[in-house]
């Protein structure tokens, strides 16, 4: 036999070997994959079922911790009157400036039970917010700090007067935690502008101390309803889970079944 066929007849013998084994190898782990098939499905329908649970019990608790917070909130909505000023207070009053002003009292009126939102054009006419007092009367709200103040004129006003016309609004606010020059008053009571003046922000609102509570209420609210959500998925996507295991138990139920019949 030449040297070359000799060759080749060894090379596909063990080849052929190779491969013989590599089939029986196959053959076992399949085996072995199938007989382990059943308890691995069954540990992880287990798992499954026990962080289900835990997701459960962690959803319901996260759902108690809304329910108090949402409490606490129509509380301080429903308490107003326990919201009085104190010097402290009144003093921040005097400071409050830019937007840290504006956004004091827009939490304000939310809380007293309005709908407040910005112009679709920032600052559009001096206006920085529009209130609605109910379904068919809106206002033109400016908010002017005690540094602003100063330049609050004639021509500021009739500015504001253009957007009341511009946004269709029934009036005209304005907001200052400064007082007026008598003068600028006179002016604003001829327009038929309502100015609430350091005075009277004292006398018709709710201190100050009121938007802190609620602030710090909603915020917790709103981490706990995230809380609940992100829990509630993990939840749904263990039943998702869990429906996939079973119906793959089921299967593997069902094999082992005919098997055994086979056997018989």
């Amino acid at each position: 036999m030449r040297p070359e066929l000799i060759d080749i007849t060894l090379i596909l013998l063990i080849a052929g070997i190779v491969g013989y084994y590599i089939y029986l190898r196959y053959r076992e782990e399949k085996r072995k994959k199938e007989k382990q098939l059943i308890p691995t499905l069954e540990y992880y329908r287990d798992r499954y079922l026990k962080e289900r649970s835990q997701y459960i019990q962690r959803a319901e608790k996260f759902r108690q911790k809304m329910e108090h917070f949402r409490d606490r909130i129509n509380h301080i909505k429903n308490n107003i009157q326990d919201y009085s000023w104190n010097q402290d207070e009144k003093k921040i009053l005097k400071t409050l400036k830019g937007t840290d002003f504006e956004w004091t009292f827009s939490v304000m009126f939310e809380i007293l039970g309005y709908r407040i939102y910005e112009p679709p054009v920032f600052k559009d006419h001096h206006i920085d917010f529009i209130l609605e007092v109910d379904k068919d009367k809106k206002v033109c709200i400016d908010f002017v700090d005690y540094q602003q103040a100063k330049k609050l004129g004639k021509k500021y006003i009739d500015k504001l007067l253009e957007g009341k016309e511009k946004y269709r609004c029934s009036g005209v606010w304005i907001i200052t935690n400064s007082r007026l020059k008598q003068e600028i008053k006179e002016y604003l009571l001829k327009k038929e502008v309502n100015l609430f003046e350091y005075e009277q922000i004292i006398r018709f609102f709710p201190s100050i101390r009121i938007v802190e509570d609620y602030y710090e209420t909603t915020t917790r609210f709103h981490n706990y309803e995230l809380l609940h959500k992100e829990t509630t998925d993990e939840i749904i996507r263990r039943d998702t889970w869990l429906n996939e295991v079973e119906e793959k138990l089921q299967e593997a139920y069902k094999k082992l079944e005919e098997k055994k019949a086979v056997a018989k």
